[in-house]
């Protein structure tokens, strides 16, 4: 069953409010989702499913994706791409806070303030009318090591 994405100011946090959510949004919540939900719940900053799977015994990787996508569907977390690599996660509360950046010679990751950003935000704007999104995609370039 697919519904469409909360967007209330406050996004979900407490393990009982998720777990009621996606309940009434249709889904199933089992053991492993609940334990997926534990271990996303006690992550501080970003994460890869990879990361989460090494976290957690006996669950497959695609179990954990699958998680993710209801877990982005009702407003828990938020995904970024990383140039190339596998899409990075974090608490909803994160998103738009801060912007990724990928070294595109070594892969290194870097969050910033997102405010870093916030004169070229204005200066597309005002010059060509055209609102920039918020952090979806990282930006590329190269690391102080590649450079």
């Amino acid at each position: 069953m697919t519904t469409s994405r909360r967007t209330t100011a406050t996004p979900l946090a407490d393990f009982d409010e998720i777990v009621s959510a996606l309940r009434i949004a249709g889904h199933n919540v089992g053991a492993t989702r609940r334990e997926v939900l534990a271990v996303v719940l006690a992550r501080d900053g970003a994460f890869t499913a990879d990361d989460l799977a090494a976290s957690l015994d006996d669950v497959h990787v695609s179990t954990i994706y699958r998680s993710l996508a209801l877990l982005e569907e009702i407003g828990v977390v938020d995904h970024v791409h990383l140039a190339h690599g596998p899409a990075l996660y974090e608490r909803a509360a994160l998103a738009g806070t801060q912007q990724h950046l990928v070294c595109e010679v070594c892969g290194g990751h870097l969050s910033v303030p997102s405010t870093v950003f916030d004169e070229a935000r204005r200066s597309v704007e005002h010059d060509y009318g055209f609102a920039l999104g918020g952090g979806h995609f990282a930006l590329t370039g190269r690391c102080a090591d590649c450079r």
